[in-house]
């Protein structure tokens, strides 16, 4: 009985102890594959969080922008991955990450989710794409977010943005006559603390 209960009792701390391996395990590759979301560092810099600005669009409506970029694996993904019996094997890119926006102005909310990824050989450029979060909420007319590219991040966020001209029967519309169509407009935001 007794060795009974001291085998079931070592297979549990065995178990325990794969577990908590598989999980930092993983935290710890992280660090290393995604330096821009990760860090064994608390008070790092990171991409991930909140971020803040503001810029004009090409109708020179003045509009706040507010993006969120997400962890790449959420401390509930990471939990259940060290869990499973056998590791899964992830061919995600390591480069890329999701998240939402906000602008809001004068017309009114527009709320966008963010795909994107930061670059190969420098994790502090990014790009990435704007897809509204629904599309029967859209604000029209207007000139809506559609692409963030040579942006740059650190200690502020820099994005060169393109738009999109929808009608207020929801149509997009592109005129090479109209400067306006084509004008990229640059932002700067800032780090929200958290």
């Amino acid at each position: 009985m007794k060795k009974g209960v001291l085998l079931i009792g070592g297979l549990i701390l065995l178990s325990w102890l794969v577990y908590e391996c598989k999980y930092y395990t993983s935290y710890w590759f992280d660090t290393f594959d995604r330096p821009w979301a990760y860090s064994s560092d608390k008070n790092a810099k990171l991409l991930v969080g909140k971020w803040q600005g503001s810029f004009i669009d090409p109708d020179n409506v003045k509009k706040t922008l507010e993006i969120e970029i997400d962890e790449p694996v959420t401390e509930e993904e990471r939990e259940r991955n060290a869990a499973r019996k056998r590791s899964s094997r992830r061919r995600d890119n390591k480069r890329s990450f999701d998240g939402k926006a906000i602008a809001k102005s004068r017309l009114g909310t527009e709320t966008y989710e963010i795909y994107g990824a930061v670059e190969k050989d420098d994790f502090h450029r990014l790009h990435f794409n704007f897809r509204p979060e629904d599309e029967k909420k859209r604000v029209l007319p207007n000139f809506t977010l559609l692409e963030a590219n040579s942006g740059n991040w650190q200690d502020s966020m820099t994005l060169t943005l393109s738009f999109t001209y929808h009608n207020a029967d929801g149509s997009s519309t592109w005129k090479s006559s109209d400067p306006r169509h084509s004008k990229k407009v640059t932002a700067t935001l800032g780090r929200i603390p958290q």
